[in-house]
């Protein structure tokens, strides 16, 4: 039993900078709603929000991560805070607030999921030997395709000042799964149950902070088409179009005001049994992309510590 989803990331960052937020995150195809001092940024037909932002810090930094569970899994999540005295924040009857020996804030709470995504029709391509798009063209004109809307909050990667520490503790603890790392400079975490190939991710650095956020889009055309537009609206800043190897997903980064980077994938690995993956440790050479441009020098530079 264990957490079993993302449900939103929450960071702070100053009033001045409210404008630039709601412009960045409306642009890349998400609704907002302001309640006081907290910005809340939805996802296409979601309910809930996907990221929180609290108004009034002196910079950016991160808040907290939130995940949701089931009343046996919060059950289980405090068992193990406990042997494995772990510090609590808050505790109540369907919450747990706990702080890693990192120094990551997770809030556990009892919650269904969010809401289901509707099907969409395959992506087909026209591969060598096997014609799977018949009678009909890939897109249609690009002046009447709209804007992406992601569809989901996939997953997140945190600075840590200890990549092995932080894995120990969503496995001992959340009762995550390891997918895939490379040394320990990078690792990509899941969650049992059913779950896209990294939920939970860590980057070493100096201290803690958010590296990026990133929302599922339908096809790799939608994650070019996202990241072009992207620019077009003047955010020039970021990586992509490429595919990842650890998780084979389809990417391209947007750089956001903070330096951080808010991420459209499409097409990742799932992994529907933890006890069927045998995690990789990557060579660094490799762990990045299999193809598109190399990253910007400061890619994986920590703005926050």
């Amino acid at each position: 039993m264990s957490v079993f989803f993302l449900n939103y990331v929450a960071f702070e960052i100053p009033f001045s900078d409210l404008e630039k937020a709601k412009d960045f995150y409306t642009h890349f195809g998400l609704s907002v709603e302001r309640h006081d001092d907290v910005l809340r940024f939805y996802c296409d037909h979601q309910s809930r929000p996907s990221l929180k932002l609290f108004l009034g810090s002196e910079k950016k930094q991160l808040s907290y991560v939130s995940m949701g569970t089931s009343p046996e899994g919060l059950a289980e999540v405090k068992k193990r805070a406990e042997e494995h005295k772990v510090d609590t924040l808050e505790s109540g009857k369907e919450y747990l607030s706990l702080q890693s020996p990192q120094g990551h804030v997770y809030k556990i709470s009892v919650m269904e999921k969010h809401s289901p995504i509707a099907p969409e029709s395959p992506f087909f391509i026209n591969s060598a030997g096997q014609y799977l798009r018949l009678n009909k063209g890939a897109l249609p004109p690009k002046s009447t395709i709209p804007d992406v809307r992601p569809r989901k909050l996939g997953h997140c990667l945190l600075f840590s000042p200890d990549v092995e520490g932080s894995i120990r503790f969503v496995e001992d603890v959340l009762g995550m799964h390891l997918s895939d790392r490379s040394g320990d400079v990078v690792a990509f975490t899941h969650c049992k149950g059913g779950s896209d190939h990294h939920v939970l991710a860590f980057a070493q650095s100096k201290g803690i902070g958010l590296h990026h956020v990133s929302f599922m889009l339908s096809t790799p055309d939608e994650v070019g088409i996202g990241g072009s537009r992207m620019k077009e609206k003047g955010h020039i800043d970021g990586w992509g179009f490429g595919r990842h190897a650890i998780g084979s997903n389809f990417f391209h980064y947007v750089r956001d005001p903070w330096g951080s980077y808010a991420e459209y994938y499409a097409d990742i690995d799932y992994i529907t049994d933890s006890s069927t993956w045998q995690p990789t440790d990557w060579p660094l050479e490799d762990s990045l992309h299999t193809w598109g441009p190399e990253p910007p020098e400061d890619f994986v530079s920590n703005y926050e510590a």
